[in-house]
């Protein structure tokens, strides 16, 4: 055990009425809680990034291959892959599968209200996890037959239209410069939380919409390509770009909703600033404690230094114990942080407006590597910060000190 170390546990174990102890403890409180801010702050960016990346990816998957200067959101003429295309696609090492589907636009009519919507087709092996997860009422409808006319309605329309299920309804489709019908039974209802697609989305079988627009039966308005990870979506969209023909187009989900993940970003830049705010919080905290400290035992350091201690010795003792008080802080804002985020994550008690954020209560997600960068980094900075008011330790008179005691 080295000088400084026995000497700064010695003033740690030090008891009676000191005027600095009420003061570290509400420098411990203050760290406590600045690195607990962080820590969730982290914790409810990541949260909210999966589960609104979870929610946009499941409903329109992450990467879209289309006819060239095709719109999305709106009905098109026939495309198809062929195999060797398709094949390039599965190919690479990102892909974890392809879909094809046919978007037409439509409204439902009937005697109370008048709704216009998107019909999203599908195939048989379409991937339907995410809608049975967020399936109310019902079942999924059956996208094998030619003839099903079955449809899966958001709760949003089936409130407007004051629909149920078994209830039939009639889609209106503007079609080669007329109207054609088709009816359809509702058989199931889904809620997602994502306003703009729940109050619009309908999902049925392509093979409907293929017989409707007199489609051959491998033609469709586009392909879906769902990844393994979300973090190469740009990179797998160029290399898929560079494998397909010219007269086809790639569109990833971050350009097909710039305005969501736009605000994705914006929050980044919120959690940003907290951090910011609470280091300065931690710092400020630190540096005034021991600066308190400092003076209170201007006695004892003057007789340090008379009894032939370095000034930068001396530093070190009172450096240890601000080590230590931070250390403390440390354990009990980490130990406060994981607690909220488990008792959230199970219980669900801090609630949203769904439809103002697309979830129903905030989301929390720990990651290991992000706590442990939290907690080094503001330790690391924190005692950076107090090597300045430590120098005020080199001021202190031994004899001047002494005589004042």
């Amino acid at each position: 055990m080295n000088f400084e170390f026995f000497i700064a546990r010695g003033l740690i174990k030090q008891k009676g009425n000191n005027f600095s102890k009420p003061i570290v403890k509400i420098a411990t409180v203050s760290i406590a809680l600045s690195i607990a801010v962080m820590i969730i702050s982290i914790a409810v960016l990541g949260g909210f990034k999966n589960e609104i990346k979870h929610k946009i990816t499941g409903f329109t998957s992450h990467i879209h291959i289309l006819p060239y200067s095709l719109d999305v959101n709106e009905s098109s003429d026939a495309f198809s892959l062929g195999d060797s295309e398709k094949q390039s696609v599965l190919s690479h090492p990102n892909t974890l599968h392809i879909e094809p589907y046919i978007l037409q636009a439509g409204a439902i009519k009937t005697k109370e209200s008048f709704q216009g919507v998107v019909m999203k087709g599908v195939e048989n092996d379409y991937d339907s996890t995410f809608f049975k997860s967020n399936l109310k009422e019902g079942r999924l409808p059956d996208f094998s037959k030619a003839t099903s006319t079955e449809v899966l309605v958001s709760k949003t329309i089936a409130d407007k239209m004051k629909i149920g299920l078994g209830d039939k309804i009639r889609v209106y489709f503007y079609i080669g410069q007329t109207y054609r019908v088709r009816p359809f039974t509702v058989v199931g209802i889904y809620e997602t939380g994502l306003g703009d697609y729940d109050q619009k989305f309908l999902l049925a079988s392509a093979k409907v919409f293929q017989k409707l627009n007199k489609w051959g039966s491998d033609q469709y308005s586009g392909y879906e390509v769902r990844l393994k990870d979300f973090k190469k979506l740009n990179q797998t969209a160029e290399e898929l770009y560079a494998t397909l023909p010219h007269d086809t187009t790639v569109s990833t989900i971050e350009e097909i909703e710039p305005g969501l993940f736009a605000w994705l970003k914006l929050l980044d830049s919120n959690v940003v600033m907290i951090l910011i705010v609470m280091t300065l919080v931690t710092i400020t905290a630190t540096c005034s404690t021991l600066l308190i400290m400092v003076f209170e035992q201007t006695s004892y350091i003057g007789l340090l230094k008379s009894l032939g201690a370095k000034t930068r010795s001396i530093i070190k003792i009172f450096l240890y114990k601000a080590m230590y008080i931070i250390g403390k802080a440390v354990i009990y804002g980490n130990i406060f942080a994981i607690l909220l985020c488990f008792i959230q994550t199970k219980y669900r008690i801090i609630r949203l407006d769904q439809d103002s954020y697309y979830l129903d209560s905030v989301p929390m997600q720990l990651n290991v590597w992000s706590v442990l960068a939290v907690n080094v980094g503001l330790i690391i900075v924190s005692m950076a910060a107090l090597l300045i008011p430590a120098r005020s330790i080199g001021n202190v008179s031994p004899v001047l000190s002494i005589r004042k005691s």
